[in-house]
């Protein structure tokens, strides 16, 4: 995935990261101080999982901030994120698929076909069901225990759908 290149050009530090069967990739980072972009193709989830509070992304209108712990940031694909990252001890884990692997999980959900399903982009939104299934069943468990890989993918999948259904 594009975005684990693209961080690692700035401070960011990864600190893990997981292949899960699906296709998707789990990835946590710290970072502090630093003014990052990316542009992907693929789409991210991201959680603030500590910090955030000092963080600005440039929108048309000018920077934004709203960032916090267990607040999420939805980045769909092609589309240029930039961030100025102020305060220090931020940590985040980033889930990243594709548009084909979205899509495949929607047209399970609907049964039907999915060609209208466009992601909205999405900044610092609290979101209880994000965060509970972020914190209780991703960052909870050993990432590279081979009996966490089932759960690790069941829970992507079903934080998948959730932004399906909401976002």
């Amino acid at each position: 995935y594009q975005t684990i290149a693209q961080l690692q050009q700035h401070k960011t530090q990864l600190l893990d990261t997981v292949q899960l069967g699906s296709g998707m990739q789990l990835a946590a980072w710290s970072n502090q101080h630093d003014q990052v972009s990316v542009c992907s193709d693929h789409h991210t989830l991201s959680l603030y999982v500590n910090g955030g509070y000092e963080n600005y992304r440039k929108t048309p209108l000018g920077w934004r901030n709203g960032g916090a712990p267990d607040h999420f940031c939805l980045m769909p694909e092609g589309q240029e994120s930039i961030w100025d990252i102020r305060g220090d001890d931020l940590t985040f884990v980033h889930i990243y698929y594709t548009d084909q692997h979205l899509r495949d999980i929607a047209a399970k959900i609907w049964d039907k076909e999915t060609a209208s399903i466009a992601l909205d982009e999405k900044d610092f939104v609290h979101d209880h069901k994000v965060s509970l299934l972020y914190r209780q069943f991703l960052l909870n468990c050993e990432w590279h225990d081979p009996t966490n890989q089932l759960l690790m993918s069941s829970t992507a999948t079903l934080l998948l759908n959730h932004i399906l259904l909401n976002y």
